[in-house]
């Protein structure tokens, strides 16, 4: 009979709904029950794609014996790390304080309150090594919790207050003044300067192995490449070089404030510009030193094998230095941001050079990745939460990658003449197969007399290659598929919604409405031939799908949390404004899974908003109005000052029954919530939001929370760099932890805003590497009440808090924007 996990939310938990173990579901009900049988809690924390998370299940929770253990010494408690990450975050501060170190899956033993007194990850039904079996172990815990219960609850007493002060840690040791204001160009210098300290020439990326995509950290580098004069001319005027030259720790300022020619136009006339980074080696100049370490490291990945060669997207990490060998699962959110990314990458290598290797290879990876989001990771109305790294082999048995994997002789089908390649490496010796590569490309973009045009394609647009890439992925479609988690996450949702809409943006097509079945219907087959993205170009209609597609997934998820704020809506909280609009963390097939949304998940799906709001059809989608009220709220649930000046973020709301709220800072796999704020916050400082808080745009617009009237264009300034200045501390020491508030802080110091209706002159912003927001919209009050519009067939420039005169030709827009 199946246990209580069958009719949950998360596609993780229903897969233990046939255990023998007797799991419960994180709620009150479920502590009541450990407080009247005085009986320890048994929390397992994992997720769907976690390999070993797997393993542990098939050994110790499918065995009778074992579960027998477990039912009647503890209340077992079964929890998706990504539905509740709140919790996950709580009890994985306890287990590293306990152990030293963390990961999944979890194993936490509690009190019936909740609080941890002893922690573990995975353990063997047998012991293995220095692990004692899991059945040793559940003996254990269970003696000590009947035998010497005092010692229990000093331990506990001690740990709920560890933990406690452990998540006001940060913000205590912050003084107030330390965070009053972003962080200035020599900070963000001084910060690009300690990245690159770890970056790794040989095979690009930061540190050793494992390694895993940085690619915020990749984004942070290439705001400070075009804030370094990287993408426009040293000699094109004072203007140029007064804001390039506003840093000091790279040689390129220093260069600019003397008058010497700047870096790049150096090596430009030496012809070296089209093939600097193909080796990967650092030169001491600063800012070419941050294009560079991104060339390098996009290069590498693009060609490994962590990258999927025959249906685009990227791998969880690569076990090895060399970004051969990956774990196999595949990750929304990885995805989402190495989207962002690759699209920011284009936009900077057409700045350079629109004919160059390095941006055709960049516009592979944004049709590659774009459409394998639309094609692999998305249902109806939103992108799913993974893929799986196991699936069955050919012997019915679950494998690591062997949906993935070929045998030399399984390759030979797809012929040697084409890109792709099998690797053989170290790494790889336990799969069942060689991992699919396309290592060449590295030696294409060094080979300064191969040429590359009309009648010079890239190699991965070859005939030969695209049979290969048809070839192998009609192999792989006959094999067993990983399991997929359907979840929609809002914060990762969110994100992937960001990405796509860029890469439409950038392609330069607009999104235009049409029924939810014909978008659906244009995606797929769009999406459906993998030979037709892989063109040095984007195709047109892959791009308007994305740009469909990110207006469609917005709305749904939109709408899902309008219907979930209602007042009769099961679940309905005070984390719902006065228009009943309430963010859920997650859904799954329409139903709001159990946690409420954190500070993460509604700054992405504000920002989520504003980047939707850019296409043509996203405008009828999104009002200034609504993401006013949505940044109104945030600020409302999350924020505070405190009477000694420090102003404090948390990461969640609580669920009522840990009480303790985190406030990490840090940039992990995704930004935080903190930083995620700051893009938001950002963003929303651009759109004009005065001309929406008085109400004038839309009747009952930013009234209906009452809060819209707080959130003028200074307030959300004084924010925006009260969120990044906690980042002073970490900037210098640990750069790798911060890549998307650096980010954030690179754009704060001086966003730019393009407002223009002209398609020839959106298309232009859209692709410039400085643009901050693209809108049709002025965002000023005329005397009558009614906005000022853009005159017809010119563009705005605002940077910062200065304002262009209208211009109608392209020519003077670039030259505006690459000042």
């Amino acid at each position: 009979m199946p246990n209580e996990l069958a009719t949950s939310t998360s596609p993780y938990l229903r897969a233990h709904a046939d255990n023998p173990v007797d799991w419960r579901m994180w709620s009150q009900e479920t502590l009541a029950e450990a407080a009247r049988r005085d009986v320890p809690l048994l929390i397992s924390i994992g997720y769907s794609t976690c390999h070993w998370c797997h393993v542990m299940a098939h050994e110790s929770f499918a065995d009778e014996a074992v579960a027998a253990l477990m039912n009647d010494r503890f209340v077992p408690v079964k929890i998706d790390r990504e539905e509740l990450p709140d919790v996950d975050a709580y009890y994985m501060n306890a287990l590293q304080a306990m152990t030293g170190q963390g990961g999944w899956p979890m194993t936490i033993f509690a009190t019936p309150s909740g609080s941890p007194f002893y922690a573990g990850t995975y353990f063997p039904p047998a012991p293995r090594g220095n692990l004692p079996a899991f059945t040793q172990v559940l003996s254990a815990v269970s003696a000590t919790w009947t035998d010497r219960r005092d010692e229990v609850d000093q331990m506990t007493a001690r740990m709920d207050r560890g933990l406690a002060e452990m998540a006001d840690a940060v913000t205590s040791a912050l003084p107030a003044e330390a965070a009053a204001e972003s962080l200035s160009p020599d900070e963000l210098d001084s910060a690009a300067a300690a990245l690159l300290d770890s970056y790794d020439p040989a095979w690009g990326g930061f540190g050793g192995a494992p390694k895993f995509p940085p690619m915020m950290n990749v984004l942070q580098l290439l705001a400070a490449f075009v804030r370094l004069g990287g993408t426009t001319s040293a000699n094109r005027g004072a203007g140029n070089a007064a804001s390039a030259s506003s840093g000091s720790a790279g040689t390129a300022s220093a260069n600019e404030e003397s008058g010497d020619e700047h870096p790049v136009d150096r090596v430009r006339a030496e012809g070296r510009l089209d093939w600097l980074g193909a080796d990967g080696h650092l030169t001491g100049d600063l800012v070419l030193d941050c294009l560079i370490a991104v060339r390098s490291t996009l290069a590498r990945i693009a060609s490994g094998g962590m990258r999927d060669q025959v249906r685009g997207g990227i791998a969880r990490y690569s076990v090895d230095r060399q970004w051969f060998v990956p774990h196999f699962e595949k990750m929304l959110y990885d995805n989402a941001l190495y989207l962002r990314a690759v699209v920011a990458w284009a936009k900077v290598e057409r700045a350079l050079d629109p004919g160059s290797k390095w941006l055709a290879l960049a516009e592979r990876e944004i049709a590659d990745t774009a459409n394998f989001l639309i094609s692999d990771l998305s249902t109806d109305d939103g992108f799913i939460a993974a893929l799986d790294a196991d699936s069955l082999n050919s012997s019915g048995v679950s494998e690591e990658g062997a949906a993935y994997v070929f045998t030399p002789e399984e390759f030979a089908e797809a012929g040697q003449a084409g890109l792709l390649g099998l690797v053989d490496s170290p790494a790889g010796g336990e799969l069942s197969g060689q991992v699919v590569a396309a290592v060449r490309i590295i030696d294409w973009l060094g080979m300064e007399d191969v040429p590359f045009d009309a009648d010079h394609p890239a190699p991965w647009a070859i005939e030969e290659t695209r049979r290969q890439r048809e070839v192998l992925d009609s192999v792989r479609a006959r094999r067993p598929q990983p399991a997929r988690d359907d979840k929609i996450i809002t914060e990762w949702n969110s994100l992937a919604i960001i990405a796509l809409a860029e890469a439409a943006l950038y392609k330069g097509v607009e999104a235009e409405e049409s029924s939810g079945a014909d978008d659906a219907a244009a995606a797929a087959e769009d999406a459906a031939d993998p030979d037709d993205a892989a063109q040095s170009t984007v195709g047109n209609a892959t791009g308007a799908a994305w740009g469909r597609t990110a207006v469609r997934f917005w709305t749904a998820m939109h709408d899902r949390f309008e219907d979930a704020g209602t007042p009769d809506s099961a679940g309905a909280s005070d984390s719902a404004d006065a228009a009943g609009f309430e963010v859920r963390r997650s859904f799954t097939d329409g139903e709001p899974g159990p946690g409420r949304g954190g500070l993460a998940d509604w700054a992405q799906l504000i920002t989520a908003g504003i980047t939707v709001r850019q296409l043509s059809g996203g405008a009828a989608s999104v009002t200034v109005e609504d993401l006013v009220d949505l940044g109104a709220t945030m600020l409302h649930l999350f924020t505070s000052e405190k009477e000694d000046g420090v102003f404090e973020a948390v990461d969640s709301l609580g669920d009522g029954i840990i009480d303790v709220k985190s406030a990490d800072p840090v940039d992990n796999t995704v930004p935080s919530g903190r930083s995620a704020a700051a893009e938001a916050v950002l963003l929303l400082a651009e759109l004009g939001v005065e001309t929406a808080a008085t109400g004038d745009s839309e009747p009952g617009g930013a009234e209906r929370s009452g809060q819209g009237a707080a959130l003028d264009t200074g307030r959300l300034m004084e924010v925006r760099d009260r969120l990044l200045g906690v980042y002073r501390a970490l900037a210098g020491q640990a750069p790798r932890g911060c890549g998307h508030a650096l980010w954030q802080a690179e754009r704060a110091l001086s966003p730019v805003r393009v407002a223009t209706a002209d398609d020839a002159l959106r298309d232009i912003a859209a692709k410039h590497p400085s643009l901050t927001l693209l809108t049709t919209s002025t965002g000023v009050p005329g005397p009558d009440g009614r906005e000022v519009e853009v005159p017809a067939g010119t563009a705005i420039v605002c940077r910062g808090t200065s304002c262009s005169l209208p211009v109608g030709a392209p020519a003077e827009l670039e030259e505006l924007l690459g000042r």
